[in-house]
């Protein structure tokens, strides 16, 4: 069984050239019908999705997200649907908020705890879910209209990303597992909306040690190419539990 009134959403956020991503999903209508009978009794079937805009409007693209089972933790259940949509399980997952309007959800009350997770998407094969008709990752500048509330989480996961990037080296997740000083500084520019100055950024970021050098340069580029860095495991563990000061002014 599920609990009517307590839903999570997971903004799944990406990055690459073209700059910051989020996972949306278009639910596949019939396998929906066919997978709700397992999850819920009729009368919840009826409270929850009668209305939904799955089944009642053009409106189908969203968040990952789903009601919580009542066995379920919500941690578990987060990770659980991360797992659904990226095959992946060790993937960087934060709690954002929870979002409880009463208007966000016109016809019955829920409540949604919202998360947010850190993949490269050019460096997995995105596993889809079978409840997923389509999966595609959109710019943020170029969403579609959504169900719900969901930009509004989605603007909240931001919010909290650019928050906890100044403090916390999480935004190497968005990251392959070699790069370069400018694809970290492209990173953090898109995230802050902001142009860095390149030598205090480096400088910045050399007093960290936090990078070290592969001894390898990037291929196949039409310029110079540039040596690849990857960041030390230790020092990101402990630059990750004591914080940082990543402000670049």
């Amino acid at each position: 069984m599920i609990l009517n009134s307590v839903s999570v959403d997971c903004v799944i956020f990406g990055f690459d050239k073209s700059g910051l991503k989020v996972l949306l999903v278009q639910t596949d209508k019939e396998i929906l019908k066919q997978v709700l009978p397992e999850q819920a009794s009729s009368d919840q079937i009826r409270q929850i999705y009668e209305k939904h805009p799955v089944f009642t409007s053009d409106v189908d693209w969203s968040l990952f997200g789903g009601h919580v089972p009542e066995q379920q933790d919500l941690d578990e259940f987060a990770k659980d649907l991360l797992f659904q949509a990226t095959g992946l399980n060790d993937v960087f997952l934060q709690q954002i908020n929870a979002f409880g309007s009463l208007e966000r959800v016109p016809y019955i009350r829920v409540i949604t705890i919202g998360y947010y997770a850190l993949i490269n998407p050019d460096y997995y094969d995105l596993k889809q879910s079978k409840l997923a008709k389509s999966l595609q990752w959109f710019n943020l500048n170029e969403i579609p209209t959504l169900c719900f509330d969901h930009d509004k989480i989605i603007q909240q996961a931001l919010l909290k990303l650019r928050q906890q990037v100044m403090y916390h080296p999480i935004g190497f997740h968005l990251l392959p597992d070699k790069f370069t000083l400018t694809e970290i500084q492209s990173l953090y520019e898109v995230i802050l909306n902001k142009k860095m100055d390149t030598r205090n950024f480096r400088k910045k970021l050399a007093k960290m040690e936090l990078l070290i050098d592969s001894g390898q340069k990037q291929q196949n580029v039409a310029h110079r190419a540039a040596k690849l860095y990857q960041f030390d495991i230790q020092v990101y563990e402990k630059l990750k539990d004591e914080g940082l000061n990543f402000r670049i002014e």
